[in-house]
């Protein structure tokens, strides 16, 4: 059986890499089978659906093609079918198709042109049959009209083998009525809201859970200097201050669906750079189940009545003044915000030069905390005592140097306190795998303000 398998494998490979095809004796000759062994894989594959035959004079060519057994269609297609011929003649068709179109009488044995057919045949489906008998499959819509009104069917129209071993070509109906219906109401919904919402003065946006635009109105466009196609599909965080965006973060959380609606005031900067203050209230949106979807949010612009709060707040300090005053305090914030940058980037970098100062370094280097736990270890301590960097990790100071006690270890740190400086030993370090490692130790205190490690700078003695 797997002697079976392996040359109905070698036959499909034989006509894949065959443009015009190939007869039963070029099989046989390529795979050195005898000729009946190969007419017999060929009728099983040409059953199958896998292979189509042409005759080419006297000669029978064989060639791969995609086919669906009919019996396949009628177990496992649940809709409306019709089986036909190689050449257009309906072989089989499911009672069903009744329901959706206007074919009441037996069409068994009905050309495809025939009248009866009309319903569900045009120039363009007709040319598609005859394709799909060739093995090309294709698709098409039509609109039909019966009692029950207007109907749109998807027609698939698929390439078939039927069980003597002749081919034809499958219609799959499918009633796309209600779904092209309900699309168009979607769009017809769509496109009323799109006008309603433009017309409104209001900011207005949808968004995904995570800010990510879905629908924009002209209003809000027209605040972010942008176009809906610039928009859309793109997170929006308005720029406010970390204090304000934090507010907003938690306000999102607060929106339930027994609580779907929330308010929230805050300064917003511009995308010319100027200063408002805006309302924005946001509508969380739920599937039934109480699934967040969502947000629908309406701000508008209440910059005039902020200012005339201030003004009767600050009588005395004029709008340029105020305006000036913004300014330089953003300039200065952004220049401390530089210094602080150029600073971090300078510790980083120094930071980086100590770490592969320290990771390279030819001696081993071990920090312990105060309770004897290993805080950091270079690469060369992991090659002298044999661990990975994950295992040195879980290793205390007792276990790699066996002469340092608890009791030792604790008065080692009391002496921290009054004795200073480096101190240099000779002891031994033990690895991993229990061997003896007679080292020359360099060993000091290190301080970092309340922060206090052992460092231990060890040497193998050969």
């Amino acid at each position: 059986m797997i002697g079976d398998f392996n040359e109905i494998r070698k036959i499909k490979e034989l006509l894949k890499n065959s443009s015009i095809g190939m007869s039963i004796s070029d099989i046989s000759r390529e795979l050195d089978l005898h000729r009946s062994t190969a007419a017999k894989y060929l009728d099983m594959l040409q059953m199958r659906g896998d292979v189509d035959l042409r005759i080419m004079g006297t000669s029978k060519m064989y060639h791969l093609s995609c086919r669906i057994p009919a019996s396949a269609i009628k177990s496992f297609f649940n809709g409306p079918y019709i089986l036909f011929s190689a050449r257009l003649i309906v072989k089989e068709w499911s009672p069903d198709i009744e329901e959706i179109c206007t074919i009441t009488e037996d069409i068994n044995g009905k050309d495809i042109s025939d009248p009866l057919l009309s319903s569900l045949t045009n120039e363009n489906i007709f040319l598609t049959a005859k394709q799909a008998v060739l093995g090309s499959s294709g698709e098409s819509d039509i609109t039909i009209q019966n009692k029950a009104g207007t109907k749109i069917l998807h027609i698939r129209i698929i390439p078939v083998v039927f069980d003597d071993g002749k081919v034809g070509c499958a219609f799959l109906i499918k009633d796309n009525t209600p779904l092209v219906t309900a699309l168009r109401e979607v769009e017809t919904c769509q496109q009323e809201l799109k006008s309603v919402s433009d017309e409104l003065l209001e900011f207005m946006f949808t968004c995904t859970p995570e800010g990510i635009l879905k629908r924009v109105n002209l209003p809000f466009c027209s605040r972010m200097d942008r176009t809906a196609k610039e928009l859309l599909g793109f997170p929006y965080e308005p720029v406010i201050s970390h204090e304000d965006l934090e507010k907003l973060s938690r306000l999102k959380e607060e929106i339930s669906s027994v609580s779907p609606v929330k308010t929230i005031s805050f300064k917003a900067i511009q995308p010319d750079g100027m200063v408002a203050y805006e309302e924005w209230t946001y509508r969380g949106l739920f599937t039934e189940d109480g699934t967040l979807t969502g947000y629908l949010a309406v701000g508008h612009d209440i910059s005039r009545q902020h200012h005339l709060e201030e003004q009767l707040n600050t009588f005395h300090a004029s709008f340029e003044a105020l305006v000036k005053q913004r300014t330089k305090e953003m300039r200065q914030a952004n220049q401390d915000l530089l210094k602080e940058i150029a600073r971090r980037e300078k510790l980083e970098r120094e930071l980086l030069i100590i770490e592969a100062a320290f990771d390279h370094a030819s001696d081993s280097i071990l920090l312990f905390e105060k309770s004897g736990m290993l805080w950091r270890a270079n690469e060369s301590s992991c090659r002298l005592l044999g661990y990975s960097k994950n295992e040195i990790s879980q290793v205390s100071v007792f276990q790699i140097n066996q002469e340092i006690t608890p009791q030792l270890w604790e008065m080692m740190w009391e002496n921290s306190e009054v004795e200073s400086g480096i101190s240099r030993v000779f002891s031994s370090h033990v690895r991993k795998d229990g061997a003896i490692i007679p080292v020359e130790i360099s060993r000091t205190f290190i301080k970092a303000g309340p922060f206090t490690l052992f460092c231990s700078i060890a040497r193998e003695i050969h």
